[in-house]
């Protein structure tokens, strides 16, 4: 398990930038700031972020294939390998794809780990899940 010190600025559920009670962009803390960034990964597909390209899982490249179990994994070791190479280490997360209906996958990221508090004490979290639907036959990704 590692511990997650980095902190990042604290965003809403739809993407906007908190102030904080002292009218300064408000920080996340290092969890927050790790949850937001597996969000971030979900919903960017490679190429779309053009200041680093080869950032995100790249999801939307799934769009249109068949409901299968291969491909569910297929979506569960891409969105992986983008987690294991940029965001967490192995052990700290799980990923699972599953059906939600004819036309949408579901992508569940379990992330646990230890994370440094405002004070700079280690703090163990419970286990979360960070989901997201994905429509696969048309539309765009969000989390839900």
């Amino acid at each position: 398990m590692a511990i997650y010190t980095s902190r990042d600025i604290s965003l809403t559920l739809g993407g906007d930038i908190e102030i904080g009670a002292n009218g300064d962009i408000k920080l996340a803390t290092s969890h927050e700031s790790i949850k937001n960034q597996v969000t971030w990964f979900l919903k960017t597909d490679k190429g779309q972020y053009q200041p680093d390209e080869k950032l995100g899982c790249n999801v939307g490249s799934f769009i249109g294939d068949s409901m299968s179990n291969d491909l569910l994994i297929s979506i569960e070791d891409t969105v992986r390998a983008a987690l294991f190479k940029y965001v967490v280490v192995p052990q700290d997360i799980n990923v699972d794809a599953l059906p939600l209906s004819y036309d949408h996958i579901g992508v569940f990221v379990t992330l646990v780990g230890q994370y440094l508090d405002d004070d700079g004490n280690l703090l163990d979290v419970n286990p979360e899940v960070i989901s997201y639907d994905f429509p696969f036959l048309e539309g765009s990704p969000s989390a839900i």
